[in-house]
C-alpha cells in the first residue's frame, strides 16, 4: 500500500500547498515555466497563476524570467532549501515505525516497545492536532492517545493499553484528606491532557476552583506549580516520579484508558498492540501504568 507523502508548508503564518514547492523544484530542474508545466501534468496558465498567487502572498519574488528561461531567485532557493530538508526529515523509512502523540501514549508505547524488543522505532510527542495531521498525511504508522476522549470524538476505535490516573502535585506538608480540601484552589491546565476528568469532578462536587493559566505541556505546569505555591496541577499517575509532593485525593475518579491506532493497519503493528494489550499487563505495572 502506497501512501501520498506530500507536504505542506507554513511561511510567516500562511500554509502553502506542496504544489507549490513542486512547482518551484520543477523550474529549479526545467530552467523553463513551460517545460516545468508539462512535467507536472498542468497548464503554463495554472503554474503561472501559482507562482503569482504565491508572490502576493509572500511579498517576494519567487522567479525570474529572463530570455534565456526562467530561475528562481535567492528568497524562493532558501524557501525551497527548508523544506527539502524538513521533507526528508520526515521521509518515510519502510523499516521504521513511526508514532505520533502525546507525552503520556508515547512514553508508554515507547516502554512497551522495549519489553517487545521494537527497535526501530521513533516517536513524535506533539499536540492532538499535529499528531492527527501526520497521520492524514501517512507519515506516522501509529497515534497515540492520553485521554480516550480524542478518539472517541473521531469515531475511531483505538487499541487500549492499560490504565491511568491523575495525581495531584502539591507542596511540602499538605496534606489533602478530603476532595473538599481542593475548594477555592486555582489550577494549570494542561492542553490535550486528562485533566477534563478532574475538572469535571470537581464541577460535580460543586467545588470553586479557578484554572488560571493554560499550557502545552505537563513539563511548563510543573515548573509554574513549583515556582508558586498557591497554583497546584493534576499530572498522570505515570508520571508522577517527576514530582516530590503529590496526592491520590482525586485518583479513583480520573481513572482512564491510555489506547493507540494503527493507522495504516499493518500485520506488524498490529502484532505488537495486541502484545502491549493482551500479554504486557504484567509489563505495564512497571511503568506506573494499571491493568485493563
Amino acid at each position: 500500500m502506497s501512501y501520498n507523502r506530500k507536504l505542506d508548508f507554513e511561511i510567516d503564518n500562511v500554509l502553502f500547498n506542496y504544489k507549490l514547492f513542486d512547482t518551484l523544484k520543477a523550474v529549479n530542474k526545467t530552467k523553463s515555466q513551460r517545460k516545468a508545466a508539462k512535467e507536472l501534468g498542468i497548464s503554463h496558465s495554472v503554474l503561472n497563476r501559482r507562482i503569482l498567487n504565491a508572490e502576493q502572498e509572500l511579498s517576494h519574488q519567487l522567479v525570474l524570467v529572463t530570455n534565456k528561461g526562467s530561475s528562481l531567485t535567492e528568497y524562493a532557493f532558501k524557501l525551497l532549501d527548508d523544506y527539502v530538508t524538513y521533507e526528508e526529515r520526515l521521509k518515510d523509512d519502510e523499516n521504521l515505525i513511526k508514532v505520533a502523540g502525546g507525552p503520556i501514549s508515547c512514553e508508554f508505547i515507547r516502554h512497551l516497545a522495549r519489553a517487545y524488543n521494537l527497535h526501530d522505532i521513533r516517536f513524535i510527542s506533539t499536540d492532538k492536532n499535529t499528531a492527527f495531521k501526520l497521520a492524514d498525511m501517512g507519515m506516522v504508522d501509529i497515534l497515540g492517545f492520553d485521554d480516550p476522549v480524542q478518539a472517541y470524538l473521531l469515531n475511531l476505535e483505538p487499541i487500549p493499553l492499560g490504565r491511568d490516573n491523575l495525581v495531584l502535585m502539591t507542596h511540602e506538608n499538605e496534606v489533602f484528606s478530603n476532595i473538599n480540601d481542593l475548594n477555592g484552589l486555582n489550577f494549570v491546565e494542561v492542553e490535550d491532557s486528562a485533566h477534563r476528568l478532574a475538572w469535571t469532578t470537581l464541577a460535580n462536587y460543586d467545588l470553586d476552583f479557578d484554572i488560571v493559566d493554560v499550557v502545552t505541556s505537563f513539563n511548563e505546569a510543573i515548573k509554574l506549580v513549583e515556582e508558586n505555591k498557591n497554583l497546584y496541577t493534576f499530572i498522570n499517575n505515570s508520571m508522577s516520579y517527576r514530582c516530590l509532593h503529590t496526592s491520590n485525593i482525586l485518583s479513583q475518579d480520573t481513572q482512564h484508558i491510555i489506547s493507540a491506532l494503527n493507522v495504516k493497519n499493518d500485520d506488524y503493528v498490529d502484532n505488537f498492540l495486541n502484545f502491549a494489550s493482551h500479554h504486557a499487563q504484567n509489563t505495564t505495572l512497571n511503568f506506573g501504568f494499571g491493568r485493563l
